[in-house]
């Protein structure tokens, strides 16, 4: 008779800290190749004393105790038997807490941040106590009405101020509906009530032209003079010649910068946002605004002084732009609309530049077809009438 065998869809993974210690966390394989993971702010010390020993045992079986129901959950999800009497009383904040403390853990701030805000605001909504059994279509309509009324200082208790922007209200709505799908997984819930919501009543961003840089005053910011003490300038120029993201020329290494088998530099590289590999061939123009690697190592960074986040790079970026005489209101990821612009303009076509950005789909590069159209009008219509 032969042996069944399956892949645990739950594994316990240890992280080496700074410390010493290891941290304990959960490997989900949600197939597709798809993995998740949970931290469960258990460690392991160093075994030096019968102690330590102990306290790991007592550790692991706490793990391994969470795995199990974990597993059990997935499990019972896959066959309909989804234990909706224990979830629905598991308290919505105490889970988002959970998945901020393991973005966190993993480096990824700016989602801890805004998932962060957005747990807040539905405490404001609806308070703290709120469970998963509360949460169904009526309770997302009206956190969405919430938002439309709720100023954006509210949080420090000021009763009047300027209500949150249109982009502010999508990106916390998305992160709750992010955290209803993960407990879907997670077999907590049988389905994420936002799925029945009309798309008309969900947030929306207003589409808005996007702002980029002409050749001519992408020569401006090339002539204008700017402090050396810091990498805005070169970065930027660098991104508008190569359509980098600014999380991804932040952690560019010297070694992802290789020569290709044509013989020619391109950046090989996994993207921050999407964790797709890419090759991006550089041209002449691009590698200008390297800076002189010098002893660096492949491990060393290529903009070592950079801000940790985009928006504290904006601001130098908007005196640069300033001072180069440009009325746009220009920031860092603007570098990449320019690209995308300037190639098309060039010849390049739609799918060539959809992969050089790093697209899935190309009708997302299509708004920089249609700029480039517009473009076109204008210089067409700029010829006197004769």
């Amino acid at each position: 008779m032969k042996t069944c065998t399956f892949k645990e869809p739950v594994r316990i993974r240890l992280k080496e800290l700074k410390n010493g210690n290891k941290s304990i966390y959960l490997d989900f394989y949600m197939g597709a190749g798809r993995r998740e993971y949970k931290f469960l702010n258990l460690y392991l010390h160093p075994e030096k004393s019968k102690e330590d020993k102990e306290w790991n045992r007592s550790q692991m079986r706490l793990a391994n105790a969470v795995k199990s129901q974990y597993i059990i959950r997935i499990q019972n999800a896959e066959h309909g038997f989804a234990d909706t009497e224990q979830s629905k009383n598991i308290n919505f904040i105490g889970y988002c807490n959970d998945i901020i403390a393991n973005y966190r853990e993993k480096g990824q701030k700016s989602c801890a941040v805004l998932l962060d805000c957005a747990a807040k605001k539905i405490i404001r909504y609806k308070g703290a106590n709120v469970t998963f059994k509360q949460i169904d279509k009526a309770f997302l309509i009206g956190f969405i009405r919430f938002l439309d009324n709720e100023c954006r200082y509210s949080d420090k208790k000021q009763t009047s101020g300027k209500k949150i922007s249109d982009g502010y209200k999508v990106a916390l709505y998305a992160r709750i509906i992010t955290v209803l799908n993960k407990a879907v997984r997670e077999g907590l819930i049988p389905k994420n009530p936002g799925m029945d919501i009309d798309p008309q009543i969900k947030p929306r961003l207003v589409q808005k032209g996007r702002s980029y840089l002409t050749m001519e005053e992408v020569q401006l910011v090339i002539n204008t003079p700017y402090r050396p003490d810091n990498d805005i300038k070169g970065a930027f120029l660098f991104c508008c010649f190569c359509g980098l993201r600014y999380s991804d020329v932040r952690k560019l290494t010297w070694g992802e910068i290789r020569m290709g088998p044509d013989g020619l530099p391109q950046i090989e590289t996994r993207m921050t946002k999407t964790r797709q590999e890419i090759y991006l061939p550089l041209s002449a123009n691009a590698m200008k605004w390297l800076p002189q690697r010098g002893t660096a190592t492949d491990n060393d960074r290529v903009f070592s002084h950079l801000p940790a986040q985009a928006c504290h790079a904006n601001a130098p970026l908007r005196t640069l732009i300033k001072k180069a005489g440009i009325g746009k209101h220009i920031t860092f990821h603007c570098s990449r609309h320019t690209f995308a612009t300037l190639t098309l303009s060039f010849g390049a076509d739609l799918y060539t530049v959809s992969k050089l950005l790093g697209h899935t789909k190309v009708q997302t590069t299509q708004i920089y077809a249609r700029i480039v159209d517009k473009s076109k009008r204008t210089a067409v219509d700029k010829i006197p009438e004769l």
